[in-house]
């Protein structure tokens, strides 16, 4: 297998390394949100139980797949790029971060690649 088999399953080591770090991050800023959700101290009396909380995180899942292209290189990223921040400026108006803003490490990766 020699040298490039080493750096083949180092390679894959980082990738799978990588994959579930941001696994990791993504499940606990769910369990937090669900925490919070469910906080009547945040929440008021319209805290969100365990069923209403499972809704959410299926539409999250399916939202999260049809959205995951804005993080991309790939051509259409600038398509769901626009359409993710048209979406969030109707919902919070003069609150409104730009992707990049929101997103300056994937913003600034881009650039570099595309020139």
């Amino acid at each position: 297998m020699g040298a490039n088999g080493y750096l083949q399953r180092r390679e894959n080591r980082i990738l799978v390394n990588k994959q579930a770090a941001a696994d990791t991050e993504q499940q606990y800023s769910i369990d937090l949100l669900c925490l919070v959700l469910n906080d009547p101290d945040v929440m008021g009396k319209d805290v969100f139980g365990g069923k209403r909380l499972v809704r959410i995180l299926r539409a999250y899942g399916e939202a999260h797949d049809e959205w995951a292209t804005a993080l991309t290189t790939r051509p259409e990223a600038d398509y769901y790029r626009a359409k993710l921040d048209e979406k969030l400026q109707r919902i919070f108006g003069e609150n409104f971060q730009p992707f990049e803003e929101r997103y300056p490490w994937v913003a600034s990766a881009d650039i570099k690649k595309r020139r």
